[in-house]
């Protein structure tokens, strides 16, 4: 047993912080989508799929996967068993062992009011039924059940959406999972390498050094690993092992300052377990609010575009009227047709056409072009 843990510090304090700024944001949604009324339907929608979805991943859990019980893999059922002992759990969940690709995951999920628990078979080879990595792992997924984050989660849903809380609330749920794992290995070097082996596999288990990777967390900082930490649902592995270096050191993980330029640029970005979304929500409102600025001047921009392509064409019509009724001897008031302008325009009057889909009018001697869509010439020189 560890001296620096017992049952009543295992959840740690920035998950309690964070949870209450995510519940009292989530009251004030709740309500907003009570008032409304129309959020309400629509969440209602979300979640009976929600839960239609992972009613069909238990289904397949149930299905595919080998349940640990006395009939069958027994050493492991008295490691759940045992955890749960330690970790005051009564109602002791189901216990799965489900084929992973090559995987080193485990996680833990509830439906219609029953927990399940499932390692990934490459964890189970890895660690083996009957140890203190075994025995850390299914403590951290205990530890999910026993802080109730699976129900919480969609308590606090709205609140999670805010950008950035959500993120950091996983973060500090793992962290209190991971101090729940700790407690309920029998051996605290069991617990640190079990997470060496998620960070560095199974091959080098022997070869790494926890206190070496644990120094990654304090020494390779900088702008792009705090962006990287406040867009992850998790804390880093080197963070994790760090904390549990202090565990067996007797002391609390000093944490690594961030970059503050790193706020701004993971406040639109995606990624994480919760807040993704909420961050997806920003990055479409400020494309939205430039939209707004730029989309405008880029109509404008069109549109002077348009009329001056257009004023140059009247005043090249205009010129060569003028030189037809030089050439003529025209009279203010007689008509000039488009055949009597053409030698003068170098081209077929009907191909000239106005980038706004307007059609030029000639109009007889001393008045001016005129475009369907811009006007008169004259008009365009007043409006310039």
């Amino acid at each position: 047993m560890h001296d620096s843990l017992n049952l009543s510090n295992l959840t740690e304090p920035r998950e309690i912080t964070y949870y209450r700024l995510a519940l009292c944001i989530s009251i004030i949604g709740w309500l907003i989508c009570v008032v409304t009324i129309s959020p309400i339907l629509i969440i209602g929608i979300v979640a009976l799929l929600a839960w239609l979805g992972n009613g069909l991943l238990v289904a397949q859990i149930k299905a595919d996967a080998v349940k640990a019980d006395a009939d069958q893999l027994p050493e492991l059922a008295n490691t759940l068993a045992r955890v749960c002992e330690k970790l005051g759990i009564r109602e002791i969940p189901e216990l799965y062992i489900l084929q992973s690709g090559g995987m080193l995951n485990a996680f833990a999920t509830r439906h219609s009011g029953r927990h399940f628990v499932v390692v990934y078979s490459e964890m189970l080879e890895t660690y083996g039924p009957d140890s203190a990595e075994m025995e850390f792992l299914l403590g951290h997924e205990l530890g999910h059940i026993k802080r109730s984050h699976l129900r919480k989660r969609f308590l606090l849903w709205p609140g999670l959406l805010f950008p950035l809380l959500g993120n950091a609330y996983s973060r500090a749920c793992e962290s209190s999972c991971d101090r729940h794992g700790a407690f309920a290995s029998s051996d605290i070097e069991g617990a640190i390498n079990a997470m060496m082996v998620l960070a560095g596999g199974r091959p080098t288990d022997v070869a790494m050094n926890p206190s070496a990777f644990a120094l990654q967390y304090t020494h390779q900082r900088g702008f792009f690993v705090s962006w990287y930490e406040l867009i992850s649902g998790y804390p880093t592995l080197s963070q994790r092992v760090a904390a549990l270096v202090a565990i067996r050191e007797g002391h609390s993980l000093s944490r690594a300052g961030r970059n503050l330029l790193a706020y701004p640029f993971a406040l639109f970005s995606l990624g994480g377990a919760a807040s993704g979304g909420a961050n997806m929500m920003i990055t479409i409102a400020m494309i939205g609010m430039l939209s707004a600025i730029a989309i405008p001047s880029f109509v404008k921009a069109r549109d002077n575009g348009q009329r001056a392509a257009c004023l140059n064409t009247m005043e090249m019509i205009n010129e060569a009227k003028e030189s037809c009724a030089s050439q003529f001897s025209y009279q203010l008031g007689n008509a000039i047709s488009e055949a009597d302008i053409e030698p003068f325009l170098g081209c077929d009057f009907a191909t000239l056409k106005c980038r706004k889909g307007g059609d030029y009018t000639i109009n007889p001697v001393g008045d001016a072009p005129e475009c369907s869509v811009h006007g008169t010439l004259n008009e365009q020189y007043r409006s310039r």
